[in-house]
C-alpha cells in the first residue's frame, strides 16, 4: 500500500503546529530540528498557518554571524474551547462555564446558581458563551451522571435523564461535543496537573447525592462497558450516602474507609484523591487510623483530601477539548 501524500502533508502540518504550541515561539530552524522535517517543509507549513491566522509572526531573532531569523508564535486565541460543569456548591446547584484558549488558559467565565438544573439552563449558558466568543470550536460538558451511546442514562437531575445530550447540542450549534462524568473529568485533570498517568482513583462526596468514583489507568479513564464504572451507590457495603451525617467524623470516616478499601484492594492505585468539603482534621484522623497499616503504602496510598473539584474538572475538560480540537482541525 503506497503512501498517501495528502495524509502525510496533514500529519506533518499537525506535527509542526503542535510542536510550536509546546514551545509557544520558535524559528523554522528550531522546528525543523525538533520535528525532523526539512527547513523548506517547515517554512511552507508555517507560511500556510500564518496566512490562516493560526500562527503569528514574532520578532526577528539575531543570529550568530548570520541573518536574523523570523520567530513564529502559536496563536492560542485562534480558536476557543467551552467547558461547562454542573455541580453542587455550598448546597446549591450551580452551572460553571469557562472559555479557554488553545493554551487551556481561562479567558472568560460565568457561574450561575439555580434551584433546578434543566436542559434550557445549559442552553442559555452555551448561548451566552458563544455570544461572547464566537470562535468557540468545541463544547465540553461535565455532568454528575452517565452518558452511553449518546443518551444520559442516569444523572442527579431528572430533566436531563434520557436526553440525547451530545446530539442535542451538536444539532443546535454544529460543533463537536464532549460529555464527561464529573469525577472522570476531575481525575483526568488532577492526573494532568501532577503529570501522573499510572493508576489513579478519585472519589467525590457531594453530600446530597451518592458519591461518584473514577479510575484512570495509563492516562485513560476506565468507564466500563456501559459507562457505569465508579457508580458507588450500587456497591453492597450497606451505606445510605444521601442520609449520612457528614458532620459526624466517626460515622462519615468509617463509611469512607469502607469505600477506600474497595478501590484500594481491587485497583491498587498510585494516587487516591478524595473530593469533599467536610474533611476536617477529625475526619482525616478517623480515616488514617482506620486504614490497614500494612496497606497504607503498598496497596492503599495515603489519601489526598481536596475541595478543589471545580478547577480539576475544568483542567480535565480543557485538556480533553484540546485533544478533540487536534483530531478535528484540518490543516
Amino acid at each position: 500500500m503506497g503512501i498517501n501524500m495528502l495524509d502525510l502533508k496533514k500529519s506533518n502540518a499537525q506535527t509542526v503546529l503542535w510542536k510550536l504550541r509546546d514551545l509557544r515561539a520558535a524559528t523554522i530552524k528550531e522546528l525543523a530540528q525538533l520535528t525532523g522535517l526539512s527547513f523548506a517543509t517547515v517554512a511552507n507549513i508555517l507560511a500556510g498557518f500564518v496566512e490562516e491566522g493560526q500562527v503569528l509572526l514574532g520578532e526577528m531573532q539575531s543570529g550568530t554571524g548570520g541573518r536574523p531569523s523570523q520567530t513564529y508564535l502559536f496563536n492560542a486565541e485562534f480558536s476557543h474551547l467551552l467547558a461547562v460543569s454542573v455541580q453542587v456548591k455550598d448546597g446549591k446547584n450551580v452551572i460553571l462555564a469557562c472559555v479557554g484558549n488553545l493554551y487551556e488558559e481561562i479567558v472568560w467565565r460565568t457561574e450561575q446558581y439555580l434551584s433546578e438544573i434543566e436542559l434550557s439552563s445549559l442552553e442559555a449558558v452555551v448561548e451566552l458563551a458563544l455570544e461572547s466568543y464566537p470562535s468557540i470550536s468545541i463544547l465540553a460538558f461535565s455532568l454528575p451522571g452517565v452518558e452511553h451511546q449518546g443518551v444520559i442514562l442516569t444523572i442527579d437531575y431528572e430533566d436531563l435523564e434520557g436526553v440525547m445530550f451530545s446530539q442535542h447540542f451538536y444539532d443546535k450549534h454544529g460543533l463537536p461535543v464532549l460529555v464527561e462524568n464529573d469525577v472522570n473529568a476531575a481525575l483526568y485533570g488532577y492526573s494532568k496537573m501532577i503529570n501522573s498517568c499510572s493508576v489513579n482513583v478519585g472519589i467525590y462526596f457531594p453530600r446530597y447525592f451518592n458519591p461518584g468514583a473514577a479510575i484512570l489507568v495509563d492516562g485513560k479513564v476506565l468507564k466500563g462497558a456501559h459507562g457505569f464504572a465508579g457508580e458507588v451507590r450500587h456497591l453492597p457495603i450497606d451505606i445510605d450516602w444521601p442520609t449520612l451525617d457528614y458532620d459526624d467524623p466517626e460515622m462519615v470516616g468509617a463509611a469512607i474507609v469502607k469505600l477506600i478499601k474497595v478501590f484500594g484492594y481491587i485497583v491498587n492505585p498510585d494516587h487516591l484523591i478524595l473530593y469533599g468539603d467536610f474533611f476536617t482534621e477529625s475526619v482525616r484522623q478517623v480515616i488514617e487510623l482506620s486504614l490497614p497499616k500494612h496497606a497504607t503504602h503498598d496497596l492503599i496510598p495515603s489519601p489526598v483530601y481536596t475541595n478543589d473539584l471545580e478547577s480539576h474538572i475544568m483542567t480535565g475538560l480543557m485538556a480533553q477539548a484540546v485533544e478533540i480540537y487536534k483530531s478535528t482541525k484540518k490543516p
